[in-house]
């Protein structure tokens, strides 16, 4: 099971916790890169336009997780594929489904001090 919208980590590192999540629509207009970045800039608190270091292409390539999650663009055929990915990026693990929900999880405890 993944993390729910509450933070929970079930079925994950307990070392990490949710931070964000976000839906992508293969069918949909919007590409699959630019809902990728936007997930990761809002982890982060950041604009879409400072997630660049490092590039994202150097870490994963967006196009091939694509295909490999939701399956080839095709005519008369739903891009629905099976399973899950995820990737580390700048601290983060970015785990994307293939139902298209995308979370995002930083490391448990921040600031915090762990007993």
């Amino acid at each position: 099971m993944t993390g729910s919208p509450n933070g929970d980590t079930t079925g994950h590192d307990p070392g990490v916790r949710q931070v964000l999540q976000r839906h992508y629509d293969p069918e949909e207009s919007i590409e699959f890169t630019t809902t990728l970045v936007a997930a990761i800039a809002d982890a982060k608190g950041v604009e879409a336009t400072e997630v660049g270091s490092p590039p994202l292409y150097d870490v994963v390539d967006a196009a091939a997780l694509e295909n490999t999650v939701f399956g080839a663009e095709t005519p008369r055929r739903s891009r629905r594929g099976s399973g899950t990915v995820s990737f580390r990026y700048d601290g983060l693990v970015v785990e994307v489904e293939s139902d298209g929900w995308i979370h995002v999880y930083e490391p448990a405890g921040g600031d915090e001090t762990e007993e």
